[in-house]
């Protein structure tokens, strides 16, 4: 088998691609993430040659990967590379600066394909240095890792590729994770001891594209691992807590690979879950909200997959309310005994697919509420990075808001939220609010999204703002061009 001819090619606003025999392998960005497309030189695959918008978070058409670190949070000042073994591998290098000054970050990242020729993989080596002291750490994150689809949930259900993290500690145990959204597992993490040689990855089924897993090869620290709760994405960490001086600097060396079927199956096999227990079910006991019509008659799962958002409680004011409903026995309560606007958040905030448009409908019943009422809002927000980073919200919707006490239920709904096809990245928080006094109820909140066309995200935007449309997309993806 031929080996990779690699080539690094930029494509303007600091991005670049890397390509191998005509196709494209990883992005990456001016802010330091690679985007890893291809884990296989046997992949089929299209040319980039258009970086329409950057990769951030769980936008991500492969595996994200980090040039800069961030704890301490470091910015990328310089990037270069280099081509090695007849172009056979590709190294990167990011160097990166807190914005304080205090710590510095160094990374070099080489990419080169398996003794088969059957997978391509990366070796990181990350330093990390205090160049101004005394500073302080608690705990260092040297690289964050999200899979593909990785922040597709409530209303993309079911998209993700994989339902679980395993992680291996120093005794060689196997823990497995659950991929759900409202149960932090770090309190467990912090329990287990990881050394030299211990991995964690993304698992469960299916998986077409295999099983991404980073490997601790040396660590200065202790090594150390952490699940987001809301996007899934692998916070590799090292154990460090105090005050540090200038001249300390600490090395990780990691590879991150993707595994097959084959040695995948053995380590899902004698995995082993992290206990749940009665504590942890009444900590998290919160209503879920999902696609279809929601009674909050259901709470969130924490034991297992899961891909609802849910509303966290904060008793008296914020209540699941079981014996109060409309057609069934659930309902989020909000009570206000002085005028203030509360907020109850449905978390996490939800992806919406592009072509789409978003209806929702509810039930509310309110007691002597004085002030603006109780209502329903959507906020339709995205990430940009230029000129500075920054969230923008285009659009805000709502339902009308209620007020006084009503006789019985009262049917409420959101404005339509229409998705075009180039706004493939934008996320929505669904918020109940009571602005005023008084009691109000919801419950029966119907979350109806409708396709116009379906057509996947692809890649994110860099520098300049272009429109594209639906077909325009549909060639891009199915062969090669630009692609967001």
């Amino acid at each position: 088998m031929p080996q990779p001819q690699f080539e690094v090619v930029p494509l303007g606003n600091q991005c670049y691609t890397i390509n191998d025999n005509g196709r494209t392998v990883a992005t990456i960005s001016s802010q330091g993430f690679i985007d890893w497309l291809l884990h296989s030189p046997l992949q089929p695959g299209p040319l980039v040659t258009e970086i329409i918008k950057e990769t951030h978070l769980c936008y991500t058409l492969g595996l994200k990967m980090q040039l800069n670190v961030l704890t301490p949070a470091t910015n990328l000042t310089a990037f270069s590379y280099q081509l090695e073994e007849d172009n056979a591998c590709v190294v990167l290098i990011g160097e990166g600066l807190s914005a304080d000054g205090h710590f510095s970050s160094r990374t070099v990242a080489t990419l080169a394909v398996n003794r088969t020729a059957s997978g391509y993989y990366w070796q990181f080596a990350t330093t990390i240095s205090c160049v101004d002291g005394p500073a302080t750490l608690h705990g260092i994150e040297y690289n964050n890792v999200y899979p593909r689809n990785t922040g597709c949930c409530m209303l993309y259900t079911p998209r993700k590729e994989y339902s679980c993290t395993l992680m291996t500690d120093s005794d060689g145990v196997i823990w497995r994770f659950p991929h759900q959204h409202m149960m932090h597992y770090s309190v467990k993490i912090s329990q287990l001891e990881f050394a030299t040689g211990t991995m964690a990855g993304f698992f469960g089924e299916p998986a077409p594209a295999g099983y991404p897993v980073v490997t601790v090869l040396d660590s200065d620290l202790p090594p150390d691992w952490a699940i987001c709760d809301m996007y899934y994405d692998l916070h590799c960490m090292a154990r460090i807590s105090g005050t540090v001086q200038t001249g300390e600097s600490w090395n990780f060396r990691y590879e991150i690979k993707y595994l097959d079927d084959v040695d995948a199956s053995p380590l899902l096999l004698k995995s082993q879950p992290v206990r749940v227990t009665l504590d942890d079910w009444e900590i998290h006991d919160y209503p879920r909200l999902e696609l279809g019509m929601n009674a909050f008659t259901r709470g969130v799962d924490i034991d297992r997959p899961d891909d609802a958002s849910g509303f966290r409680q904060r008793p008296p004011q914020l209540v699941w309310d079981r014996a109060v409903g409309h057609r069934t026995r659930g309902a989020l309560r909000i009570t206000n005994t002085v005028a203030e606007e509360t907020v109850w958040s449905a978390e996490p905030p939800t992806q919406i697919p592009p072509n789409t448009r978003l209806n929702i409908t509810a039930k509310v019943k309110t007691d002597g509420v004085v002030g603006t009422g109780l209502f329903i809002r959507v906020r339709y927000h995205t990430f940009h990075w230029y000129p500075t980073p920054h969230i923008e919200w285009p659009l805000t919707l709502a339902s009308p808001p209620v007020t006084g006490t009503t006789d019985g239920w009262v049917q409420v709904s959101v404005p339509e939220l229409q998705v075009p096809s180039e706004e493939f990245d934008y996320l929505i928080w669904i918020d109940v609010i009571l602005d005023g006094q008084g009691v109000a109820w919801l419950t029966d909140v119907d979350i109806d999204l409708q396709y116009d066309q379906l057509i996947p995200p692809s890649l994110e935007e860099g520098g300049q703002a272009r429109k594209t449309t639906a077909s325009a997309l549909s060639r891009r993806l199915a062969g090669s061009g630009p692609v967001r």
